[in-house]
């Protein structure tokens, strides 16, 4: 008797060491699953290094399919989008074949990389549909890494503007002089980034009620906001400014304290751009430069070739195959269908500089229609969300964050093609996504 006693209790207390081992294996399991998921927020500011954030994003789109063939469940709310961006995809594979372009060029590295990155931009949106995961912990673990990582490298570019010691995050151009650009090619990518990050700090800042954690995200904004002005990147003051303007609106939804707000935030502004040095930079939005003067010839190129092709466009892909000073020919019905169907196939980073002139040129009416149809559902959703929450703290700062990132994208693709730009893309893709996600997950609960 004594013996089967012992038997029994020996068997329970094997099930107990099993079901705790699985526990536990479940939770690491876990911990890594949400340490990956936001991992691409960690090379934002490394686009010399594309493979970085192209080997992240990987990672994220392969556990994401995964899942999907092991559930076939995707969120409610990503649904609808899903069908839009799907026939945005499509619309443009055929635009670029129907122009000529091969196989070959479509499949290479470096067409993905400059005229065909809008394909890679977009699909974090694929990704982040499938419900594998809990959508609040990885928001928070994406926002840790990004107010973490962007102040690493924003104290770094501090002390090399100020002291000169090293030149690994900061580059001097001929005209803005000493400018912050991270380990990204360009200032503007960077400066893009940097108002998308800064305008996430601010609102963090703004609804945060401990006293301590306020003062952490005081901290954080300052040195984002510096960071932001020592990129030299104006468009992207700009963008900061309307999407910081909008989330003050937003969240206090009070006359006086909006004012009270917005004179709080000119004067900091205006402390911040005397004390960077960059008051003639900040002026110069509002003058005539060399640069502007460019842009503003590209602009008038794109619309003549939106003109010879109103309703789809000369053909997705091939505004810079198309020499700006040069005479080329389209083929089709001028003045309504034409596309360009040229030999030589140029992949490089240069844009209309302007995302409405772009996928206006290149892929008409219909294609820029698609887009404003597609992001119009996505700030919907999330104003539905926000207006709606009444109890989620995070998850309102969450949507507040999505709603006022796609106001500043927009403001920003008026300076740049943004609207496919890899480093803003991939950081709005994901907030967004994980809004629409996060909104699914609450309504659900």
């Amino acid at each position: 008797m004594d013996i089967k006693i012992r038997n029994f209790n020996s068997g329970k207390d094997n099930l107990d060491i099993s079901y705790y081992a699985k526990e536990k294996s479940d939770l690491l399991f876990k911990t890594i699953l949400y340490l990956l998921l936001p991992l691409p927020a960690l090379f934002l500011l490394t686009n010399n290094y594309p493979y970085l954030l192209i080997l992240s994003v990987i990672l994220i789109v392969s556990l994401s399919f995964l899942s999907f063939l092991l559930n076939w469940k995707i969120t409610k709310f990503h649904s609808i989008i899903l069908y839009v961006l799907l026939i945005i995809f499509c619309y443009f594979i055929i635009s670029f074949f129907i122009t000529g372009q091969g196989i070959g060029t479509f499949l290479s590295f470096d067409f993905l990389k400059y005229d065909g990155n809008f394909f890679f931009c977009y699909i974090l949106f694929f990704a982040f549909a499938v419900p594998f995961f809990d959508y609040k912990r990885v928001s928070q673990v994406y926002f840790k890494y990004l107010f973490g990582i962007f102040a690493v490298f924003g104290l770094f570019g501090i002390f090399e503007y100020l002291t000169n010691f090293t030149r690994i995050v900061i580059a001097t151009d001929p005209g803005a002089g000493k400018m912050f650009v991270a380990l990204n090619y360009a200032h503007n990518a960077t400066g893009s980034v940097y108002a998308v990050a800064s305008l996430f700090a601010t609102i963090f800042f703004l609804t945060e009620k401990r006293k301590k954690i306020r003062f952490y995200y005081l901290f954080i904004l300052l040195v984002l906001v510096v960071s932001l002005f020592l990129t030299k990147s104006r468009g992207s003051y700009v963008g900061y400014i309307a999407g910081t303007f909008f989330a003050i609106i937003l969240h206090y939804r009070n006359f006086k304290k909006i004012i009270t707000r917005l004179l709080i935030l000119t004067g900091a502004l205006i402390v911040i751009i005397f004390a960077t040095g960059t008051y003639k930079r900040f002026t110069e939005i509002f003058s005539a430069t060399d640069t502007s003067v460019i842009r503003s010839r590209l602009w008038a190129h794109a619309w003549q070739l939106f003109v010879n092709s109103p309703i789809f466009g000369i053909g997705f892909g091939r505004f810079n195959d198309i020499e700006l000073s040069s005479t080329y020919k389209l083929n089709g019905i001028p003045g309504l269908i034409s596309v360009f169907t040229g030999t030589n196939i140029r992949l490089d980073t240069a844009h209309a500089h302007n995302s409405y002139f772009q996928f206006l040129s290149e892929t008409g009416v219909i294609g820029l229609g698609l887009l404003f149809l597609f992001w119009g559902l996505c700030f919907g959703i999330l104003i539905r969300a926000f207006i709606s929450n009444k109890t989620s703290y995070f998850g309102k700062r969450v949507y507040l964050c999505g709603i006022t990132g796609i106001i500043t994208l927009f403001v920003l693709a008026y300076s740049e093609n943004y609207l496919s730009a890899t480093t803003i893309m991939v950081c709005i893709s994901m907030i967004v996504s994980l809004g629409i996600g996060l909104y699914w997950q609450e309504a659900k609960t």
